[in-house]
């Protein structure tokens, strides 16, 4: 916009918002400090609940989006960010790949798991089986993670915020394993899920010599077939696979393990 000699450009639009989770991953932006001060500067926070108490909301560039939908309220609200976003970012576990709430999702369990829970109790909202946000909407763009890490978030909203788009992390963990030359977990037989699990944490298990749970969800080009075959072969049951691969696999891993 230019007013007379005056030009004024516009803050990037900002709102992150958060679903059925932790809040871990906010709770990584809050505690950045110097760099959530930064973060506030370059940008205009339309909705951060954990560090501001702004009401605006309306058009926004980029939509960062914690938790997975579990509720019809969650649901509605998610598909009404969705249409005032430019941008939809996915970030951490529970919103890439369902989380650890989503482990069971699909099996035909819901219902009885509910009544086991809750019992008959009157629901405010309805509740859903929890799923990954691109269950709902188109998502953009993806961040991993449980939690995600500072030194990947300001980096892509920075790129984001300028046009630039992030650059994709096609690696497992085991990628980061061997840079790091740490030695195979698997070489003594024990359990770890590195070569199926998406990579971008710097093997921090592995490094304090404890075997990769899969926090970062599912690697899409893991030979998950022949990964459950070689971990059999260590003494553990297939279904014992099947149950930790889903811990953070969530819904998302179903179509990965299909058949296995």
């Amino acid at each position: 916009m230019t007013t007379g000699d005056q030009k004024t450009t516009q803050k990037p639009r900002i709102g992150v918002y958060g679903f059925t989770g932790c809040a871990g991953d906010q709770l990584i932006i809050v505690h950045t400090e110097d760099d959530l001060l930064k973060l506030f500067g370059a940008t205009e926070i339309r909705s951060f609940v954990m560090a501001s108490s702004r009401p605006p909301e309306g058009e926004i560039d980029v939509a960062l989006i914690e938790g997975s939908i579990s509720t019809a309220e969650e649901k509605e609200h998610i598909q009404e960010i969705r249409k005032r976003a430019k941008i939809l970012v996915a970030i951490g576990n529970c919103a890439v790949s369902g989380g650890p709430q989503a482990m069971y999702t699909g099996d035909g369990t819901f219902d009885s798991r509910l009544e086991a829970v809750y019992g008959t109790s009157t629901f405010v909202t309805d509740p859903l089986e929890a799923t990954p946000v691109d269950a709902h909407v188109t998502v953009d763009y993806y961040l991993p993670g449980c939690p995600i890490d500072a030194d990947d978030i300001f980096p892509l909203v920075s790129r984001l915020i300028h046009g630039a788009s992030p650059e994709p992390f096609p690696h497992p963990v085991c990628h980061e394993c061997k840079l790091n030359e740490v030695r195979c977990l698997l070489l003594d037989k024990k359990f770890c899920l590195g070569p199926i699990t998406a990579g971008g944490c710097g093997a921090i298990c592995p490094l304090h010599n404890v075997s990769c749970v899969g926090c970062w969800g599912p690697q899409a080009d893991g030979n998950f077939k022949e990964h459950f075959t070689l971990l059999e072969s260590f003494g553990i049951t297939r279904d014992e696979v099947r149950r930790r691969v889903r811990n953070y696999g969530g819904h998302k891993i179903l179509g990965f393990v299909k058949g296995l």
